[in-house]
């Protein structure tokens, strides 16, 4: 089965690009022939599926370029937002076709007016869902999206939770180069991992370690996502590191930008803590879980549903209720323990083979519900007459648009080249034709003209490009013709095997 995936970028480490990740080495993994198709060059992504991408436009894939793609049975369409290559999806005519919605951050909550359009559209661009055969997405949260908003049939939305690979995320000790590093002796670590993006809140974050630091001093908050990678971003951690030094504790919360190891960050954490308003799953809640990091977070977006009864959960909003929290697990160590066993417990839910069963089923389902249903009866006259009667009909096609081609190319050329403006009026008549010519002239050359010129050319062309169709079908039935003759070939030899096989009887027992 040819598979493509579709999707802006493929970032190792973003949740989008990791499950991308994930689905090419499944679908290569049994033997389908996969492509990921990106309009930018992939980040840090393993070098077996760099191999299998390709950076291309939205020309590219409507234009034909891409044969894998024109001639794909499975589409993937990956949807954090709207984006070129999305366009596609509209003017798909074969294949099983699957909307993978990952959510828009409502314009609303993302604390910027940067963006803020781009945002607006993600939100209508869901609408492209009704063109997909059926919809995958993370959460019920974004399955209540969908139905709810995008009007989707909840029958056509399946809820498939991304995967984390268990042997990449467990339990360790803190690196002690990463201590000194970033001068953790001796201090109680607060970890929050993601994009610095304004529904994080990571204001909130950093009110919440000043209220902690009120009990226990020696506690630093560790910030590790993408600072830089917009506008938006620095936005927001210009206003939270003016907020930090405000509060006297700038020295305490530490910015490492985005990073391509995970698993030594979250083995430094004493608590995970996440204060996001807006989540579609987050992945970095089961990283933290399956790394033995306890975590709070706030009561909104998928949050509650992906932690379950594995986390502590706070008021969204509310800076204290989450301090508190936090100070509850970094007080009592049974319930820290207690937390702690709840997550290592609910990751299992998460796992990479998980995923990969639920997508199987999907993918057979969505397959299954678009192919045709075809009988195959081999070898009866009635097959026999049906073949025979296609061959005749793909003749016939291409006997007629050779007609058709014959007299759109007769008809051609519509501009009346030999005319010539002429008068009968006696003696002034030259004069007229004279007038008449100079008189039509401005408008002719610079508007007519070129007009009917162009339409010769594209009379030429659908000539041309009907000529060429028949000549693709008369090859066509050709090669049907070729493969009938070869498949009764084939159904004799069978005959012979079978009959020959009758005569001899059953193997002798040994």
């Amino acid at each position: 089965m040819k598979v493509s995936l579709i999707n802006v970028n493929l970032i190792a480490e973003d949740a989008i690009g990791a499950c991308m990740i994930n689905q090419a080495r499944w679908f290569n993994g049994r033997g389908d022939d996969v492509r990921v198709y990106v309009l930018h060059p992939p980040h840090n992504a393993p070098p077996d599926v760099t191999a299998l991408t390709r950076v291309v436009s939205l020309a590219d894939l409507i234009g034909g370029r891409e044969a894998h793609f024109r001639l794909s049975d499975l589409y993937i369409y990956h949807y954090p937002g709207r984006h070129a290559l999305m366009e596609s999806i509209r003017g798909l005519d074969r294949g099983a076709v699957i909307f993978y919605y990952h959510n828009v951050t409502p314009p609303d909550l993302w604390g910027s007016e940067r963006d803020r359009e781009a945002l607006i559209q993600g939100l209508e661009g869901t609408a492209l869902a009704h063109y997909a055969d059926l919809c995958i997405t993370p959460s019920p949260f974004n399955k209540r999206d969908l139905v709810e908003r995008v009007g989707i049939d909840p029958d056509r939305v399946f809820v498939l939770p991304l995967a984390v690979s268990l042997d990449q995320f467990a339990p360790g000790e803190k690196d002690p180069e990463m201590v000194q590093r970033y001068g953790l002796e001796e201090q109680r670590v607060l970890l929050f991992v993601g994009r610095m993006a304004g529904n994080k809140r990571i204001d909130l974050l950093v009110e919440a370690l000043a209220r902690i630091q009120q009990d226990v001093a020696a506690t630093k908050l560790l910030l590790v996502g993408d600072d830089q990678g917009t506008p938006a971003f620095r936005e927001v951690v210009a206003a939270a590191r003016a907020q930090a030094e405000a509060m006297r504790i700038a020295g305490d919360v530490i910015w490492t930008g985005r990073v391509a190891d995970l698993l030594g960050y979250y083995q430094l954490a004493d608590v995970f803590v996440t204060a996001s308003l807006h989540e579609g799953f987050g992945v970095p809640l089961i990283e933290a879980m399956a790394c033995a990091a306890p975590v709070v977070a706030a009561r909104a977006g998928a949050i509650p549903w992906v932690v379950g009864d594995a986390g502590l959960l706070c008021e969204p909003g509310d800076a204290n209720d989450l301090a508190q929290n936090v100070l509850a697990l970094l007080r009592d160590e049974t319930l820290r323990q207690s937390v702690v066993e709840r997550g290592l417990e609910r990751v299992q839910a998460f796992s990479l083979e998980r995923y990969e069963t639920g997508l199987a089923e999907i993918v057979e389902a969505v397959v299954a519900q678009t192919l045709p249903s075809v009988r195959i009866e081999t070898g009866s006259q009635e097959t026999k007459e049906r073949q025979a009667s296609h061959v005749a009909s793909l003749d016939r096609e291409a006997m007629l648009l050779r007609v058709i081609a014959d007299e759109i190319g007769a008809s051609s050329d519509v501009m009346l080249r030999n005319y010539q403006v002429r008068s009968h009026i006696p003696v002034i008549g030259p004069l007229v034709a004279w007038v008449r010519r100079n008189a039509t002239s401005h408008l002719r050359e610079p508007y007519l003209d070129p007009t009917l010129e162009r339409q010769v050319a594209l009379n030429r062309r659908l000539a041309e490009w009907a000529r060429r169709t028949a000549t693709a079908l008369d090859a066509a039935a050709d090669r049907q013709a070729a493969l009938e003759t070869r498949l009764r070939s084939l159904e004799n030899e069978l005959a012979t095997i079978l009959q020959r096989a009758g005569a001899e009887g059953p193997p002798k027992e040994t």
